[in-house]
């Protein structure tokens, strides 16, 4: 007898044991707490891998022999790949198994990270830079695929995305601080090697606490995959040139041109694939769509952040980059403890008052940083500001996770992960390419005066457009934003609806509503329960909607119009009859 697949859960991992009472809760929770603990870890080392790098940079320059030029490449190789196949990654756990791809794709960062520091040649330290960002990619898209699919919703997804997310500031921060420590302690190589035992622990104890979802029986959409990676290179490798070579540069405005043209290819593939790489119906929902365009916002924003107020705090300030680093640790508490805040305090509030209020906050803490100046202090010039800056960002970070990857079966968990943390990756990697553009531009208009009070007025003004940037966040947060997650997401009316038809040839109707069909609501379990039988418009069978449950009219009388036996949506056999 066929089974339908969406009745079982995900296979429990090896810990989940039933018990009894108390132990039985505990040995349950046990599991949880270490999936959790190994997710929120892979999302700490990818985030902390994109800022270690910089404070090693000169010196990697001068002991492996860089020009200056190819020293660029030691990141941007990193942040090309990542940002490339971030669409890829996602969905190649729904087709090839989420834990699968997540544990492959650890073992390679854990190899690249090694070849990486045993580099004595810039190609080979470049190649590395380029396979880590490469696994990157399938790591952390997977890792946020497997938050939907291990964790339910309600409070315990919360919590779970709260804790992942707050690593997205204390990685951004720690890699400033810790790679200040490597470089100054040991040497600039162990910046990589420290990514080799995380790497592989986490491998290591996935299968015991991390379950395995089912694999979907579908193909890659090959054309889909080659032209979304290509297109989102492609601008990502014309934005890192941006800042340094102009918007105008043959290299800048040709790759940024073609990558448009690539992603327009990707979307008319999209629409008449069979099995598309990345569905539009993702974008179609209000609630995701307008999460997505506040993830690109505040991923500038809080890229942008970390990247202007380091240059700052060493090139004006004139701090080491060891007390650089340590300078956000403040304000890295403060983003964590306001995003653990949240988790809790989501499905109280509402998705679209945190994310307009945080997205508000961070705008008024970017604002406060283009004050800085040639003599301001650490407390009121430095610290408070980004606190404030901080709060906001930490406000909206569960929020907005949460809104992404709502509103889609378990099975597209990790293309709507995949999405998601795309458009955070190329919204850091627009906000500061557009920054480094005007802090550049604003400084050559200073030329006249000293060379750190032009640097300061450069990147004050990159503030105060970083400012205007997040703030646009505001009223997309109140117009899109719907969703309530301690309940089911907003979905179209017609998306609600499942048709119902006679299944069999013992089926009689009325003789005055032949052929009629009729709609009735989902099973109580689905999000569309509130849905009312409404009749069906006459079309053609291919109009159905996707299947629901089946439901026995009522033995009793027959009114005009209602049939006698089971119905069962048009075109399906009912389970009855499946062998």
């Amino acid at each position: 007898m066929r089974t339908n697949n969406d009745d079982h859960p995900a296979r429990a991992p090896r810990g989940a044991r039933a018990g009894g009472g108390g132990t039985a809760k505990a040995q349950r929770a046990a599991p949880m707490i270490g999936a959790l603990v190994l997710l929120a870890t892979v999302q700490l080392m990818v985030v902390l891998d994109t800022t270690i790098v910089n404070v090693a940079l000169p010196t990697i320059q001068a002991s492996v022999g860089f020009s200056a030029p190819g020293i660029a490449w030691v990141v941007n190789g990193y942040a090309l790949t990542f940002g490339a196949l971030l669409l890829l990654g996602g969905r190649s756990g729904d087709l090839l198994g989420r834990r699968n791809v997540f544990m492959a794709s650890l073992a390679a960062f854990a190899a690249a990270s090694m070849v990486a520091g045993l580099s004595s040649s810039p190609g080979l330290l470049i190649a590395a830079r380029v396979a880590q960002g490469a696994s990157a990619a399938f790591a952390q898209a997977t890792a946020l695929s497997l938050i939907v699919s291990t964790f339910p919703a309600g409070r315990a997804r919360n919590r779970a995305v709260g804790v992942f997310a707050a690593m997205e500031g204390l990685g951004a921060a720690a890699g400033l601080l810790l790679g200040g420590i490597l470089v100054q302690a040991v040497s600039w190589r162990w910046v990589f090697f420290v990514n080799v035992p995380v790497a592989a622990i986490v491998a290591a104890l996935a299968p015991r606490f991390i379950p395995s979802p089912k694999r979907q029986s579908l193909r890659l959409d090959l054309p889909g995959a080659v032209t979304a990676s290509a297109g989102l290179g492609l601008i990502v490798f014309g934005l890192s040139r941006a800042a340094d070579h102009g918007w105008t540069d043959i290299w800048t405005a040709g790759p940024l041109a073609a990558g448009a043209a690539a992603l327009a290819a990707f979307v008319l593939l999209e629409r008449r694939s069979a099995q598309p790489l990345t569905p539009l119906w993702v974008f179609a929902d209000r609630n995701r769509g307008g999460a997505y365009m506040i993830q690109a916002l505040v991923g500038g924003a809080l890229f942008g952040m970390f990247f202007l107020t380091t240059l700052f705090l060493q090139h004006v300030l004139g701090y080491s980059p060891l007390k650089a680093g340590a300078a956000f640790v403040p304000a890295t508490v403060v983003m964590m403890g306001a995003a653990g805040a949240m988790s809790r305090l989501v499905n109280r509030i509402g998705v679209r008052p945190l994310a307009a209020t945080g997205t508000a906050i961070a705008a008024a803490g970017m604002w406060w940083l283009s004050h800085l100046h040639l003599h301001a202090g650490y407390l009121t010039g430095v610290m408070l500001p980004l606190m404030v800056l901080s709060v906001g960002l930490g406000l909206t970070f569960v929020p907005l996770t949460l809104t992404a990857v709502s509103g889609v079966k378990e099975e597209h968990s990790g293309l709507v992960s995949g999405v998601s943390t795309t458009a955070i990756q190329i919204g850091g990697s627009i906000g500061v390419a557009v920054l480094a553009t005007v802090a550049a531009t604003t400084a050559r208009h200073h030329a006249g005066a000293a060379g750190a009070a032009a640097l300061a007025a450069g990147y004050t003004q990159a503030f105060r457009v970083g400012a205007v940037i997040i703030a646009l966040a505001v009223p997309l947060a109140l117009v899109f934003l719907r969703l309530r997650p301690g309940g089911q997401p907003a979905v179209p009316r017609r998306r609600l609806l499942t048709r119902w038809c006679p299944v069999s040839a013992t089926v009689t109707e009325s003789r005055d509503a032949p052929g009629r069909r009729m709609v009735l609501p989902a099973p109580p379990h689905r999000a569309d329960r509130l849905a009312s039988p409404v009749p069906a418009r006459r079309g053609r069978p291919d109009e159905r909607q996707p299947h629901g449950s089946l439901r026995q009219p009522s033995p009793g009388r027959r009114g005009p119009g209602r049939a006698r036996g089971r119905l069962a949506p048009c075109g399906r056999t009912p389970p009855g009859n499946r062998s």
